[in-house]
């Protein structure tokens, strides 16, 4: 019997609220992301730096989809050179308290 790929872009419009969930938290560097942007607003350079081995064009992309989820917010700044700081919107926000419970378990649950 072959298994079915599990489709995560079928996803988005499921009746079940955990799938639709996954479809915008589908993965590590989503979650890497929210953990830094929920303790401040960070820009590209800052968020490359902080989320280990990501590449520049994956987290362009992963910041694109967040912002068309309405999850983050790109602010563009009204100087020279023009600088772009991404925070988060109340629907990002709200992902605050399962961040810091992820967190709580990893330190409890995981060996370092």
């Amino acid at each position: 019997m072959q298994r079915k790929h599990y489709d995560i872009e079928s996803r988005k419009n499921s009746s079940c609220p955990v799938e639709r969930a996954l479809y915008i938290l589908r993965d590590a560097w989503t979650f890497m992301i929210l953990r830094d942007l929920c303790q401040q607003p960070k820009g590209f350079n800052q968020l490359k730096k902080s989320v280990d081995g990501i590449s520049s064009r994956m987290l362009s992309e992963k910041l694109k989809f967040l912002e068309q989820e309405q999850v983050l917010q790109r602010v563009v700044g009204n100087t020279r050179p023009v600088r772009v700081t991404y925070i988060l919107t109340e629907k990002g926000k709200s992902l605050g308290e399962i961040v810091d419970r992820m967190r709580n378990w990893g330190n409890q649950w995981v060996a370092n």
